[in-house]
């Protein structure tokens, strides 16, 4: 139980507009703290006293608290002696009390002056909500145990002020899902908005399986892209899977950017219109890339423009080079227009949902597609079998050790990959090593063996070994 205490002991303001934002955010932070956490996990509630004050008692409280004769905004009166957000020493039976028969701990006592944050509030040019969301943000963290006293503090209290207020701000947020037909440029486009390769590239057709999600963090908007496997007809179980990914995740998507390629007849192709039709099924916006536009002359992008505008109408039509990078920030600044504002749904961490294992095993798989050409088809997978990480004393990585298995169809594709002498294996680990290292920022030692296992594309417990459904399931 967590136990907001609000007192309004001024006249100025009322608690209507002061008290819902004070407790919402209180208890974020208490939420947030591992300690109060803890607590919580131990049935141990926690409890805060917030006391509204006008000018005039404020500066009487600073100056006889702290020996300073002015106005301040907040002042923090900690119960219990915290250190960055644990207790300096075992908590004893007697400290907490005892509302309702559950114990609990009085963390202490903010005062707050909300004449001093509106004036702070009207200078830096936003609401009083987000000048009181600050003020109790720092006050609580000053509770437990954080201060500013000298440049570490500060940094460390700064850091996290910034987070958790991160948490409660609403911005444009929501998901991007990038759709188009194979090889139209949504990989190169994802790596090139995030910055790094997280969906490989290649000249083959439907390299992409996965939807892969990677999230760009701004001061106003959050985005997350959704990369998913080209449109097309499935022929098998593995190409229905990529579809059933990709449709789940239109679905969900909040924005659908239709991608096409800028040198394309104009004409509206059956791929195209079906997603569309559930862009206007599901009441989405809609943005069209027209990708490759450094290809292709700018005459030849206006009739793809007018087709889709008089036939779709979406929300925008955007010409880009999904390579060189032309006419993203268009791009962007259309999506933080179009996306619905809320809370942050990400923390800063949060950049994708590719795990290192994934990471690693679609490097594998862009070399193998990249070295072998048209030797080896579309069907190869790359399991990683062991991902073992080395530490070395100050807790850095050492190296990583990986092992992985390619799975081909037929044995006349794994002598092309295990190549004369093992050349072609040895050639594309190393090329994978090298990626790894400047990904994961360690040395990689790599170990890579090629299997033979026919039909894998249409057997639900392989297609559930490279991640593409559960093994039980079936397509």
């Amino acid at each position: 139980m967590i136990d907001i205490r609000c007192y309004n002991r001024q006249r100025v303001y009322g608690a209507r507009v002061l008290f819902p934002v004070i407790r919402e955010t209180a208890e974020h932070v208490l939420y947030s703290s591992p300690f109060v956490m803890q607590l919580l996990q131990e049935g141990i509630g926690v409890c805060i006293e917030v006391t509204m004050i006008g000018p005039r008692v404020m500066r009487k409280i600073n100056r006889e608290q702290r020996g300073v004769d002015a106005l301040t905004d907040v002042l923090s009166f900690p119960a219990q002696d915290m250190r960055e957000g644990a207790l300096e020493k075992p908590l004893d039976p007697w400290q907490t009390f005892a509302p309702d028969d559950r114990p609990a701990l009085f963390l202490g006592e903010l005062v707050i002056s909300p004449d001093r944050a509106a004036e702070q509030a009207k200078s830096l040019e936003h609401t009083l909500d987000r000048e009181l969301m600050f003020l109790t943000v720092h006050g609580i963290l000053h509770l437990l145990g954080y201060d500013h006293e000298c440049e570490e503090d500060a940094s460390t209290m700064e850091a996290l002020q910034r987070q958790l207020i991160r948490g409660l701000e609403e911005v444009p947020s929501g998901f991007v899902a990038l759709c188009g037909r194979p090889n139209v440029g949504k990989s190169t486009l994802l790596n090139q908005l995030s910055g790094r390769t997280l969906a490989i590239e290649s000249p083959k057709p439907q390299t992409t399986r996965h939807a892969i999600r990677s999230v760009l963090f701004f001061d106003d908007a959050e985005i997350a892209f959704l990369d998913m496997p080209g449109l097309h007809k499935p022929n098998n179980a593995l190409g229905r899977a990529m579809m059933k990914t990709a449709m789940q995740s239109i679905r969900q998507a909040d924005i659908i950017a239709l991608m096409i390629d800028a040198s394309w007849h104009p004409y509206i192709g059956e791929e195209e219109r079906r997603v569309l039709e559930i862009a206007k099924e599901d009441n989405k916006k809609t943005i069209l890339l027209i990708n490759k536009i450094d290809r292709s002359p700018k005459e030849a992008i206006l009739p793809l423009i007018a087709l889709y505008d008089a036939n779709w109408h979406p929300d925008a039509c955007i010409p880009i080079s999904a390579k060189t990078g032309d006419g993203l920030g268009i791009f962007i600044d259309e999506i933080k227009c179009l996306l619905p504002v809320r809370r942050r749904m990400f923390r800063e961490d949060d950049e994708t949902d590719q795990t290192e294992r994934i990471l690693a095993s679609e490097l594998v798989r862009r070399e193998i597609l990249r070295q072998t050409e048209h030797e080896i088809p579309y069907g190869v997978a790359v399991i990683v079998r062991s991902f073992e990480e080395e530490m070395d004393e100050s807790g850095g990585r050492a190296g990583i050790l990986i092992e992985a298995d390619i799975i081909c169809e037929r044995t006349s594709h794994k002598k092309v990959l295990v190549g004369k002498g093992g050349s072609m294996v040895r050639s594309i680990g190393t090329e994978a090593r090298k990626a790894m290292e400047a990904l994961f920022d360690a040395p990689v030692y790599l170990n890579l063996f090629v299997r033979v296992r026919p039909n894998w594309q249409n057997r639900p417990q392989d297609l559930g070994a490279v991640g593409l459904l559960p093994s039980d399931a079936s397509i």
